[in-house]
Order: C-alpha cells, then sequence, then structure tokens
C-alpha cells in the first residue's frame, strides 16, 4: 500500500473524522520519530490530502527544517502542488512564524502560541474533562438519604 489515506475518502465540511484524526495523529508520529525514509516519504504524500492547517504547517516546517533532504524536498513539492506559486509565501509565513521577523519584532497572539515547536502540540484540539460530583456532596446526599429513613423508621 503506497498511501495511508483511503482514496475515496473525502474530507467532511466540519473537519475530520474521528478515524481521520488517528490517522493524521499516525502520520504526524512517522515523520517526528521514524527514521526510515521511505515511510516518511509517504507519510508527507498521504499528509498532504488532509485539508487542515495544522497538516499543511507540518509540510510546512518538513520542508524548512528536516534534516533529511529527500523529506524536505519532498515536502515542498507537495506544498508547491497545493498552493502553486503561493508556496513559497505560504513557506515564509511559517518560517517567520518560528524563528521571528528581524524588522518587526511585534509578538503576535499565533506566534505565541507556537512556542513549543511541535507538531503534535496543536494537531488536535485538547481533550476537555468533565468535572466530577465531589465527594463531600455524596457524603452529605448518603446521610440525609439514611437520617431519613430513620426518621420514617421511628415514628
Amino acid at each position: 500500500m503506497d498511501d495511508f489515506w483511503p482514496v475515496n475518502s473525502p474530507l467532511p465540511e466540519k473537519g475530520p473524522t474521528a478515524e481521520q484524526r488517528r490517522t493524521l495523529e499516525g502520520l504526524l508520529f512517522i515523520l517526528n520519530h521514524e527514521s526510515n525514509t521511505s515511510l516518511r516519504l509517504k507519510a508527507v504524500r498521504a499528509l498532504s490530502r488532509f485539508e487542515e492547517m495544522s497538516a499543511l504547517r507540518t509540510l510546512a516546517e518538513l520542508a524548512l527544517y528536516d534534516e533529511d533532504e529527500a523529506v524536505r524536498l519532498a515536502a515542498h513539492q507537495e506544498l508547491a502542488d497545493l498552493f502553486g506559486e503561493e508556496s513559497d509565501s505560504f513557506l515564509e509565513s511559517i518560517r517567520l512564524e518560528f524563528e521571528g521577523d528581524e524588522e518587526n519584532e511585534t509578538e503576535s497572539f499565533s506566534s505565541s502560541l507556537m512556542d513549543h515547536k511541535n507538531p503534535a502540540d496543536y494537531s488536535l484540539p485538547p481533550v476537555v474533562q468533565e468535572e466530577r460530583t465531589p465527594l463531600w456532596l455524596w457524603v452529605a446526599l448518603f446521610v440525609f438519604i439514611v437520617g431519613g429513613v430513620i426518621v420514617f423508621i421511628l415514628r
């Protein structure tokens, strides 16, 4: 299998499905931790099929900073295929976000979010943990119910 992305699986209007998110996470893991160039090149091709900013940013970071020249060139080519002549300006905007603009040192909100410089940090929205009912409330409810049962029995 040459690609990780099913051919007849378009991205939905409201973002990727859970399966597509897992695929994206897997691709990011491969690109960040795998040393096999062939596998990383396949991951770059598959990543270019995601119409999501995190995937595009990752491609730009690979094109700019990856140690493997073949991966850098493949990521640059995928961005050129996606953006055409605008790919260089997109790469430049990502480079400025990471390295900063020497001419204009104003800190923008988006660049303050990019302090981690790890694609996995912004690939998916954070998981929200729901609050649980405090233990003291359960104890108070138990005492109230048991007290009501005792009062009812003693009458």
